[in-house]
């Protein structure tokens, strides 16, 4: 089936979920010393020699990664000013800093994280008060993770007023980590007859303190433009001047209506903390599961896997028998969004796949993560491609690279 004969809802709002632009323009890149990767990885600084055999520093390699938290930023932002609570201001770090880990558990790393964060603000709507939140909250998280065993390293960051570019807030983090080169999960192993297990973004798991929605931090524009109403157009300062005002929070809900079918409002809804996978990853791994690869479904969605390995088809029709979280079900309702571009944009209730080899291995994975009170199921099956091309099938709905 091709592409749905409707306009991307996503685009309208000047946003490209499949980044195509970005992919042509860093295509003659260096993709590091595993293209294939879903994190570029590249070699420790060669100062090291000096002090070590080059044998030994040749053994390990360098992860270093950046991401932020888009446009969820603004739905804090909102619930700020309209006086409702600025305690969402705390988990912006959580959000920030997980679009980073969970990236790089991508490629086996879960533990000794070095986050360096990046915040960007218009300090004339968004005072120091605000700010010391957004700060805490790195502290906070760190101690969360540390309570796991798993250490988080504060590096410091940059807090920087730039109005002229920004007219809220931006929170960013880079982080790096070093790796061993034997440990690194490498997604062009991924392969035909591969099982796919999908872990559950919604619900509660047990290091989370309340009920998930299962967005994270990607397609947040869309969600933000789908749900609020109009009321939200007194706030140009959140809105993309170049999109026609009608396309923008053209939704029904109030940030303090209630999502049927949750326990959550719609703010809490839309700002849920972006769940971190690395303890799943750490004892998935640690039990000795031999994983071809790990796809973290953040920008891109459900066919995130697109990019990875080379002729395989991903075949995931078992998400069709998965209850979509009710964030999704409203966001897709309330505009008529195709389920083509709802699974192009969202993760519609999976935040991280894993591929192995066997259904023994599934298993053993799907243990993991209950472990959490992490739902994990199998979602289907790799399959080789006809067309050498990579492709991915959800029930009728196909996408090719």
């Amino acid at each position: 089936m091709g592409k749905p004969q409707t306009r991307d809802p996503y685009a309208v709002l000047g946003v490209s979920s499949t980044k195509k632009g970005v992919h042509r323009a860093t295509k003659n890149m260096s993709k590091g010393l595993y293209p294939g990767a879903f994190c570029q990885i590249v070699p420790m600084s060669q100062e090291l020699r000096k002090v070590l055999p080059a044998t030994t520093v040749d053994l390990f390699a360098q992860v270093i990664h950046a991401d932020g938290v888009g446009t969820k930023s603004n739905v804090a932002y909102l619930a700020m000013k309209e006086g409702i609570t600025d305690e969402f201001l705390y988990g912006l770090a959580q959000d920030a800093i997980v679009m980073n880990t969970d990236d790089m558990a991508c490629v086996g790393v879960t533990d000794e994280f070095f986050i360096s964060n990046h915040i960007a603000r218009n300090a004339g709507n968004v005072d120091d008060e605000a700010i010391a939140k957004v700060i805490q909250g790195y502290t906070m998280y760190f101690d969360k993770m540390k309570a796991l065993g798993i250490k988080l390293h504060n590096t410091g960051g940059e807090t920087a007023d730039v109005g002229s570019y920004t007219t809220t807030m931006g929170i960013d983090v880079t982080a790096t980590a070093t790796i061993l080169r034997s440990d690194i999960i490498d997604c062009s192993h991924i392969e035909p007859k591969n099982y796919i297990v999908g872990l559950s973004s919604a619900g509660k798991c047990l290091y989370e303190d309340k009920e998930n929605s299962g967005i994270r931090s990607n397609g947040l524009t869309l969600a933000i433009h789908s749900l609020l109403c109009e009321d939200y157009r007194k706030y140009p300062e959140t809105m993309d001047p170049t999109i026609d005002p009608n396309d923008l929070y053209h939704g029904v809900y109030r940030l303090e209506d209630k999502l049927e079918g949750t326990s959550l409002t719609i703010a809490e809804a839309i700002l849920s903390p972006t769940r971190s996978y690395v303890p799943v990853v750490r004892d998935i791994l640690s039990s000795g599961v031999h994983v071809t690869g790990i796809i973290h479904c953040s920008g891109g969605g459900l066919t995130k896997s697109i990019n990875f390995g080379e002729g395989i088809t991903y075949i995931k029709d078992d998400v069709l028998n998965i209850q979509t979280p009710a964030i999704f079900r409203a966001i897709q309702d309330i505009n008529d969004i195709d389920d083509y571009y709802m699974f192009r944009t969202f993760n519609m209730g999976i935040g991280m796949e894993i591929y192995v080899r066997t259904i023994e291995e599934a298993k053993k994975v799907m243990h993991s993560a209950a472990k959490f009170g992490i739902e994990a199921q199998i979602i289907g099956l790799t399959d080789i491609s006809e067309d050498r091309m990579n492709h991915v099938k959800i029930g009728d709905n196909e996408y090719s690279k």
